[in-house]
């Protein structure tokens, strides 16, 4: 298991089973840290951030036939981050992102550049104060998939924003090009979910759907009919919502809601 650790300023690298790390300044100017990882064989990647005071740039290019899963979780701090990732012929990219921190924003640029390249997203998130998440998503070769899903619990003084758009230009053929979003608002404050889908091709296969609201009245009813309350009701709605997809964080994100709902 490699794992990249990022505390305050500090960027710690930990195995380098199947990558190749980089670490380096993108602009001193803007004080920005960049992180060039090489995955050169099948692997996975924990990548740990926490208090961290800077902005980071990420490079993630998987190499031909390689399938790589990347664990992330972000928690306390405010981050500004940005990632790009790169996809070669019949490579596999498996993201699952669980974020707890402060005022966050990110950019997430895929490129699918080689056939038959496949990218799963999984992001789950509590905001708590802004949060903003774009996604980018360039279907650059014939038969590539995409899955970007994010989903997300609004509390406190959260506004929370999913920005994705998908690309796919004409002679890119038998593409899947698949989004999914909902945000569950337990607040007045505004949410927004803006799905777009960029498609020149007809032999392609392209699906969005964006959902925001509250878990409904008859759910809560059902839970509370059962002996349980109304706060711990919203727990285990909010556990069965963010749950589903995430493996390797499921026992930081339980104690993340049992931190918001005890």
């Amino acid at each position: 298991m490699n794992k990249v650790i990022i505390y305050g300023e500090d960027i710690k690298i930990e195995n380098s089973d199947g990558i190749e790390v980089s670490v380096g300044e993108a602009s001193k100017f803007l004080n920005v840290q960049s992180v060039k990882i090489k995955v050169i064989k099948d692997t996975d990647i924990v990548i740990d951030a926490s208090e961290v005071d800077i902005k980071l740039d990420f490079y993630i290019n998987v190499l031909e036939g390689v399938k790589v899963n990347i664990y992330e979780y972000k928690h306390d701090g405010d981050y500004k981050f940005q990632y790009k990732y790169y996809l070669e012929k019949n490579s596999y990219l498996n993201v699952e992102k669980l974020n707890d921190g402060k005022e966050i924003k990110e950019m997430m640029v895929i490129n699918l550049n080689g056939e038959k390249a496949k990218a799963n997203f999984h992001l789950k998130t509590i905001s708590k104060t802004h949060e903003k998440y774009n996604f980018l998503v360039y279907h650059n070769a014939k038969n590539t998939v995409s899955n970007i899903i994010n989903n997300g619990v609004n509390i406190l003084n959260g506004e929370l924003e999913f920005n994705v758009s998908g690309f796919v230009s004409n002679g890119i053929t038998g593409c899947d090009v698949n989004q999914s979003a909902r945000i569950i608002n337990m607040t007045d404050n505004i949410c927004m979910i803006k799905p777009n889908l960029f498609i020149d091709e007809n032999d392609v296969v392209a699906n969005h759907s964006a959902l925001i609201g509250t878990f409904s009245a008859d759910e809560i009813f059902y839970l509370m009919s059962r002996g349980i309350s109304e706060k711990d009701a919203e727990s285990l709605l909010t556990k069965g919502f963010l749950l589903n997809g995430i493996t390797y964080y499921k026992e930081s994100l339980e104690n993340i809601i049992n931190k918001y709902w005890r």
